[in-house]
């Protein structure tokens, strides 16, 4: 018999170890805590341009005629950004190749007067080839860069030189877009 009470005895203390650390694992004391909302907003790229389509229209050109206009270029996004200046033209192609494209940076007072006393030539061409900068990724040669918010005033000038003869160009009409390409520079 006594070893029976003893069997009991060590399954009663074993019982209360057990019931003891189960017990105390169960019993314990939590809390959680929430950072913040962190909130991530992407940023713009985006270019505007002026109009020129009034201010460089010209019509009954002679040779030594020049229309010459501002076309401001602003960054309207949140990103500062490069860009790079086409030209896509239509019409006949002598007058294409005839008429000269000059566009200039610094321009005090860009009209036909004004263009040839200051300001910095960045492209000059034909109303098909005229451009500056490069579309593609990256920073390229002739690329103009603008702050987030700021903007800028090209003078653009297209002559029919005095030196153009022949009957080629008389009596064509001739049309260009100027398009601007834009991108990041941040990272890029």
């Amino acid at each position: 018999m006594a070893t029976r009470w003893k069997k009991a005895r060590v399954i009663a203390s074993s019982g209360l170890v057990v019931g003891a650390v189960w017990g105390s694992s169960m019993a314990l004391f939590t809390d959680t805590a929430d950072s913040g909302t962190a909130t991530f907003t992407s940023g713009t790229v985006d270019i505007t341009a002026t109009d020129a389509s009034t201010s460089l229209s010209v019509a009954d050109m002679a040779p030594g005629d020049a229309a010459t206009a501002p076309i401001t270029i602003g960054n309207a996004g949140t990103l500062d950004l490069r860009y790079a200046m086409t030209s896509a033209a239509t019409g006949d192609a002598a007058l294409r190749a005839a008429l000269t494209v000059t566009v200039k940076t610094g321009v005090t007072t860009c009209s036909n007067a004004g263009f040839s006393a200051d300001g910095t030539q960045i492209a000059t061409g034909d109303l098909d080839t005229v451009a500056f900068g490069d579309s593609a990724a990256g920073a390229q040669s002739g690329d103009r860069s603008l702050a987030a918010g700021a903007s800028e005033v090209l003078c653009v000038q297209v002559t029919l030189p005095t030196g153009t003869s022949g009957t080629a160009p008389q009596g064509k009409t001739a049309s260009a877009t100027f398009s601007f390409a834009a991108e990041q520079t941040k990272n890029n």
